[in-house]
C-alpha cells in the first residue's frame, strides 16, 4: 500500500494524542517515567530513491556495515546527504495531489538499546517529537507502524515487540516527498529525517490516559477554579472499586489545596472520566508579566492505596475571553508585541536544541517582546514550557500550509475535500490535544495560507469542542466566517486603522513589517495605530530569525546562504532571510528598534520648570516596582550628573515624577565649568538622558537591563566652549596654480587639487597628510534593499533603474575661480548630470570656499531640468577617504545605523568605531550602516591625524571599506571586498525604509521626492 501518496492515511497503530506529560524542565517527571532519550548516533543508509532498496533492513540479522553513520536528531540535507532546498510559495513537485515524484529520497536509520527487565511490568512507548515527512517504523523486526504529519509527535506502543534485559532493533525508514508534504508548504527549507528528540518512556497499564486543566476566576480574581478532568484507562481486565486520584496544589513548595477523587469499578480498554475542581483564595495569575506558575501533582493510586502513576504539570490561574470586539487576558485587553518564529538553526536545520530554544525566548524577552506566533507548526514541546516559565502569549499553530495550491489556481482545492477532511483535522487535533495544559497558549490557529473550505470550518468545531476556553485565529478565513479574531497579513497603517475602527472583533496582525534585510521600517505609525484603537490589539513581525544555513567558504569564513545556493531549482532566493535576528542568533537593528518603539514604559515629557519627568506604565497587568528611573546629563560623551530613583507606577497609569538630584538651576553653570574635560572643538549639545531599568535581576535579564530611554535637548549652547569658529590664519596668502591638467590651490599647511578634465575634487593634502583621495562627487543612488528591490507590492529599484538614477554620468559644464580674497577664494563648479540614452538632466553646482588654514566650504546646489518631481533613494556627496583614517566618531545618532522611518533606537551623544564596525552584515548585501542626523564627523589614524566634516544643519553618512557597487555585485555578505580606500557618503537626505519586500508601498512621508535642492558641508583637516 502506498500510504505516502494517499491522504486517508496519515497513521498507522500511532497512539491517540494526549496531553503531554514528558516535561523536559522536570527532572523529577523524566525519572518518573523512565525516560530514556534514543538521540545520538544511529546507522544509516541515505537512498536517492526509495524504491531502489528493497533489503528487508529493519529484521535483527540485517548487518548494517557498510552503512554510514548519522546523529539523531538532523536533518540529513545538513549532514551531507541530497541538498537543502527552498521555496517560499512553490512546491518544489509537479502540483498534482496526492502524487509525488517517484524518485522520492529516503532515510534508512536503525540503532540498538538496552531495555530493564524491570520495565516489563509496564507499557513502554516510543515518541518521535518531529520527522519529515513520512516515516515507518520496525522493532525487532516487527512492523510496529507508520506517521505523517512532520512536526506533530509520533507515539507508538512498543510494549508487545520489546526485548526485555536485553538488545532491541530499531529501524525507521523515512520519506522525503508524501502527500503530507502537500500540507507543509510553508516558507522555509524542506530538509528531511528525523529532526527531533526520540526517546522511550513507561507508565503503568493501570493509567491517567489524558487530563485537562482549565481555571477560571470568580468574586473579581479573588477566587481562584482549577478544573481537572481526567481519562483513565486499564489495559488489565478489571480494577475493582476503590482506587482514587489524589491531586495536590502547591505554591513555591507549599501545599495550598487537595483533593480526591473516588473512582468506580474499571474495566479494560474502557475510558472512564472523571472531573473535579480546586479552589484556590487570591491566586496570583499568571500573564506574560508575571508568569506565576503552580505545581499539580496528580497521583493515581490502586484500590490498595499504592501509588501506580505520577503526574506533575505546572498549572497557571490564567483566562482568555473576547468582550467588546478586544482580547482580554484576566478580564484585561492586552497588547500583542508578538514575532513569528520558525525552528531553525544555522548549523542544524530545523533542528533546534534545548539551549538554542531558550537563547531565542531570552532575547525576545529583553528586547520587549511578549508573544509569540509558532509560524507555521507546532514547536518543539520544550519551547512550551520555556514560554510558560519566562512569559510568552503563544498563537499556537498547526502544521498545515497549502500555499502552492494558489499559484496553480486551485487555492482552496484541499481545504474543500473530503478525501483530505481526516489530515487537516488529525493534525488540529493532535496540536490541541498535545499543548492544551500550556497557559501561555492563549490563541489556536488553524494554519497558515492553505484557501479556505469546509476543512476549515470542521477544524474550527473540532477545537471548540476539544477547548472553549480559546478563540480561533485563521487568517485565510476572509469574510470572519469562523475566526474569533481579525488577522490579516501585511495590511498598510490605513487598512490596519480601517479594522479596528469597525469594532467587530480583535485585530492582530498575524504578519506584518516585513523583516527582511534592512528594516522593517515605519513601526512607530503602527503602534500609533495600536495605541489609538481600543481594537487594535498589536501583532506579530515576519519573522524571528534569518534562515539562512551556514556554509564556510575556501578562506575558512562563515557565509549565510539562501535558496538556490545549493542548486535547488525552483527557489525563493533569499526570501527566507526576513528576521530580526541574523542566522547567529545576533539582533539586527530591526529588532533594536521594535524593542523601543513598543516598549511597555513610555517616557513622554519633561517639564523645566517643574523638573518633573511623565511616565505612562503600558503594561497591563504590573506595576513599576521591579524597576528604577535613572537620569543621566551628558555633554559629548561626557556625564555631566546622574541619578536613580524608584518610581511608583500601577498598570495603565500616567504621572509626574520629580527628578530626585537634578538642579536645573546651577545646570548651565555646572556644564560650563566641566566643558573644560570636553576633548572635541567640534559642535556638541547637552542632553537629559532617562532610562528605566530593571531594579533587580529577573529570570530573564540582569539587573540594569534597559527597558526604555528618552532624550531631551537641553537649551544650552556653549559656542566658546565647544563650537569655536575658525580661525583663518593672518598674513598667510593663498597661491593658486594651473596648468592643462589641474587647478591646485596651496595654503601654509595644506594644498587641494581639481581635475580640470572633470572638475572634481582630485585630492586633500593636510599637513603632508593625504585625507580626501576622491571627490566629492554628488550621487542620488543606494544600493537596494529588499524593500527596494520587490515585486510583491511595488519595486522602487526598477522604478528608478527605468529612469536611469543607477548609472548616471557627469559632464563638467564649467570650473573656475570666481573670488579671491586675503584669506579664502571661491571656485565654482557646474555640471550636468543624466544616464545615458535618456533625457533626464540634473543641473548641479558645487561652490568650494577655501580658507586660508585648510576648512574648505563646500555648497551644493541642483535641479531637475524638466523641473518635475522625481523618486530618488538619497541625494549625497560621494568621497573617497584614505584607508588609514579608520577610527570615526561623530556627534549625532548611534550607536547603531538609523533611518528617516527607522531612528527611534539610536540616540544622540559622541560616538566613535573603528570603521569596519559600522557594517551592519545582513545576510544579502544591501545598503547598510547609516548614521543619521549628525552635527559633525571625524576620521583619524592612528597618530592623530585626520579630518573633520561639519556642517549648522545635520546630515547623514555612512563609511565603509568597500562601494556600493561592492554591495551591489556580492550576493553574501562574506563575498564584500576589503578595498584600500574607505568610501564616505555626507548624505543631505534619505529615503526611508518601509517594509515593502512583502508589505505596503512607503508612507509618502518618508519617500524622497525632490524637484531641487541644495546643502552645504565644512571638512578641514586636524592640527595635531
Amino acid at each position: 500500500m502506498r500510504e505516502w501518496e494517499n491522504p486517508g492515511i496519515y497513521a498507522v497503530n500511532k497512539r491517540l494524542p494526549h496531553a503531554n506529560r514528558i516535561f523536559f524542565l522536570d527532572q523529577e517527571t523524566l525519572t518518573d517515567y523512565n525516560f530514556k532519550s534514543l538521540n545520538g548516533e544511529w546507522d544509516f543508509k541515505y537512498l536517492s530513491d526509495h524504491n531502489t532498496y528493497q533489503q528487508e533492513f529493519y529484521k535483527n540479522e540485517f548487518s548494517t556495515l557498510d552503512w554510514d553513520q548519522i546523529t539523531v536528531p538532523s536533518n540529513w540535507q545538513l549532514e551531507g546527504y541530497d541538498r537543502p532546498h527552498y521555496t517560499n510559495v512553490n512546491y518544489p513537485f509537479p502540483v498534482e495531489p496526492p502524487k509525488v515524484p517517484s524518485e522520492n529520497p529516503a532515510g534508512l536509520y536503525r540503532r540498538e538499546f538496552y531495555l530493564s527487565p524491570d520495565l516489563e511490568g509496564e507499557q513502554n512507548l516510543i515518541r518521535f517529537e518531529g520527522v519529515d515527512s513520512a516515516f515507518y517504523l520496525w522493532l525487532n523486526g516487527e512492523y510496529i507502524g507508520y506517521s505523517q504529519g512532520s512536526r506533530l509527535a509520533a507515539e507508538f506502543d512498543l510494549s508487545e515487540y520489546l526485548n526485555y534485559g536485553g538488545e532491541n532493533t530499531l529501524a525507521v525508514k523515512v520519506i522525503k516527498w508524501s502527500d503530507g508534504s502537500y500540507l507543509e508548504d510553508q516558507d522555509m527549507w524542506w530538509l528531511s529525517g528525523i529532526f527531533r528528540d526520540v526517546y522511550l518512556y513507561s507508565q503503568p497499564f493501570f493509567q491517567i490516559e489524558d487530563f485537562k486543566i482549565e481555571s477560571e476566576f470568580k468574586r473579581n480574581l479573588e477566587l481562584g477554579i482549577l478544573k481537572c478532568d481526567f481519562e483513565v484507562l486499564s489495559y488489565q481486565e478489571y480494577i475493582s472499586e476503590g482506587s482514587q486520584i489524589k491531586i495536590d496544589l502547591y505554591d513555591q513548595g507549599v501545599k495550598i489545596a487537595e483533593k480526591r477523587l473516588e473512582l468506580s469499578e474499571l474495566k479494560k480498554t474502557r475510558l472512564n472520566k472523571f472531573k473535579t475542581e480546586l479552589e484556590v483564595t487570591e491566586p496570583v495569575p499568571w500573564s506574560a508579566e508575571n508568569p506565576y506558575l503552580y505545581q499539580l501533582e496528580i497521583r493515581l493510586l490502586n484500590p490498595a492505596g499504592e501509588k501506580i502513576q505520577t503526574v506533575r504539570q505546572k498549572v497557571a490561574f490564567r483566562t482568555v475571553e473576547i468582550k467588546n470586539a478586544q482580547l482580554l487576558v484576566n478580564g484585561q485587553a492586552v497588547m500583542i508585541r508578538g514575532v513569528n518564529r520558525h525552528d531553525f538553526d544555522p548549523d542544524l536545520g530545523r533542528t533546534v536544541s534545548r539551549e538554542k530554544m531558550e537563547e531565542d525566548i531570552l532575547l525576545m524577552k529583553k528586547h520587549n517582546i511578549n508573544a509569540v506566533r509558532t509560524a507555521h507548526y507546532p514547536n518543539h514541546p520544550y519551547f512550551y514550557e520555556l514560554c510558560d516559565k519566562y512569559g510568552l502569549y503563544v498563537l499556537a499553530e498547526t502544521d498545515i500550509e497549502c500555499h502552492g495550491m494558489e499559484p496553480v489556481g486551485r487555492w482552496d482545492e484541499l481545504a474543500e475535500s473530503e478525501d483530505w477532511r481526516g489530515a487537516f483535522l488529525d493534525r488540529m487535533e493532535r496540536m490541541v490535544e498535545h499543548y492544551k495544559n500550556h497557559p501561555s497558549i492563549i490563541i489556536w490557529s488553524l494554519g497558515n495560507e492553505s484557501g479556505f473550505g469546509d476543512n476549515h470550518r470542521k477544524m474550527a468545531e473540532l477545537t471548540r469542542r476539544l477547548d472553549p476556553t480559546r478563540p480561533i485565529h485563521y487568517e485565510g478565513d476572509r469574510k470572519q466566517e469562523i475566526a474569533d479574531i481579525i488577522g490579516p497579513m501585511y495590511p498598510s497603517i490605513d487598512q490596519t486603522a480601517e479594522l479596528a475602527q469597525k469594532q467587530e472583533k480583535p485585530v492582530i496582525l498575524c504578519e506584518y513589517a516585513h523583516a527582511m534585510g534592512n528594516g522593517p521600517g515605519e513601526l512607530k505609525e503602527y503602534w500609533d495605530v495600536f495605541y489609538e484603537y481600543p481594537s487594535a490589539q498589536g501583532g506579530f513581525i515576519w519573522d524571528w530569525l534569518d534562515q539562512g544555513i551556514a556554509v564556510e567558504n575556501s578562506a575558512g569564513e562563515i557565509c549565510y546562504t539562501y535558496g538556490g545556493d545549493f542548486g535547488d531549482q525552483p527557489n525563493d532566493k533569499n526570501f527566507n532571510i526576513n528576521g530580526l535576528v541574523f542566522p547567529d542568533r545576533t539582533p539586527s537593528p530591526g529588532l533594536t528598534e521594535y524593542k523601543y518603539i513598543m516598549a511597555p514604559f513610555k517616557i513622554k515629557d519633561f517639564d523645566f520648570k517643574a523638573g518633573k519627568v511623565k511616565i505612562e506604565n503600558q503594561f497591563n497587568f504590573i506595576d513599576s516596582s521591579d524597576y528604577r528611573l535613572n537620569w543621566e546629563v551628558k555633554t559629548a560623551g561626557l556625564v555631566i550628573e546622574s541619578g536613580s530613583q524608584d518610581f511608583t507606577l500601577r498598570a495603565g497609569d500616567t504621572q509626574d515624577f520629580k527628578v530626585e538630584g537634578l538642579r536645573l538651576s546651577d545646570l548651565e553653570l555646572i556644564i560650563e565649568e566641566k566643558g573644560i574635560e570636553i576633548e572635541s572643538a567640534l559642535p556638541v549639545d547637552s542632553y537629559l538622558n532617562f532610562s528605566i531599568v530593571l531594579k533587580n535581576s529577573q529570570s530573564w535579564a540582569a539587573a540594569g537591563h534597559e527597558i526604555t530611554f528618552k532624550q531631551f535637548k537641553l537649551p544650552y549652547i556653549f559656542d566658546s566652549l565647544y563650537h569655536p569658529a575658525q580661525k583663518h590664519l593672518k598674513n598667510k596668502s593663498l597661491s593658486i596654480n594651473e596648468n592643462d591638467l589641474y587647478l591646485k590651490v596651496k595654503g601654509d599647511q595644506f594644498s587641494i587639487f581639481f581635475d580640470k578634465g572633470t572638475g572634481k575634487l582630485s585630492e586633500y593634502i593636510y599637513r603632508g597628510k593625504s585625507l580626501i583621495e576622491k571627490g566629492p562627487e554628488l550621487s542620488f543612488w543606494r544600493a537596494p534593499i529588499d524593500n527596494d528591490n520587490t515585486d510583491i507590492t511595488y519595486n522602487y529599484t526598477a522604478e528608478w533603474k527605468k529612469q536611469g538614477i543607477d548609472k548616471l554620468r557627469q559632464r563638467l559644464d564649467e570650473l573656475k575661480i570666481v573670488e579671491t580674497k586675503a584669506n579664502y577664494i571661491v571656485i565654482k563648479s557646474r555640471f550636468t548630470i543624466g544616464p545615458a540614452a535618456k533625457d533626464l538632466l540634473i543641473k548641479a553646482e558645487l561652490n568650494y570656499k577655501i580658507y586660508n588654514n585648510g576648512e574648505v566650504e563646500l555648497d551644493t546646489a541642483g535641479e531637475f531640468a524638466d523641473q518635475k518631481e522625481y523618486s530618488l533613494p538619497r541625494i549625497a556627496l560621494e568621497l573617497e577617504l584614505s584607508q588609514d583614517l579608520e577610527t570615526v566618531s561623530w556627534f549625532g545618532r548611534g550607536p547603531g545605523e538609523s533611518y528617516p522611518d527607522s531612528k527611534r533606537a539610536a540616540y544622540i551623544d559622541l560616538f566613535t568605531k573603528k570603521i569596519g564596525e559600522l557594517h551592519t552584515p545582513y545576510v544579502y548585501p544591501q545598503d547598510n550602516g547609516n548614521r543619521s542626523e549628525n552635527k559633525w564627523l571625524q576620521f583619524k589614524n592612528r597618530v592623530g591625524a585626520g579630518i573633520n566634516f561639519y556642517n549648522s544643519r545635520e546630515f547623514d553618512f555612512t563609511a565603509h571599506c568597500y562601494s556600493k557597487g561592492d554591495l551591489e555585485l556580492a550576493q553574501h555578505d562574506c563575498e564584500l571586498p576589503f578595498r584600500d580606500e574607505i568610501y564616505l557618503e555626507l548624505i543631505h537626505k534619505n529615503r526611508g525604509l518601509g517594509s515593502t519586500s512583502c508589505g505596503p508601498r512607503s508612507l509618502k512621508k518618508y519617500e524622497l521626492k525632490v524637484k531641487e535642492f541644495e546643502f552645504q558641508i565644512r571638512f578641514k583637516g586636524l592640527d595635531y
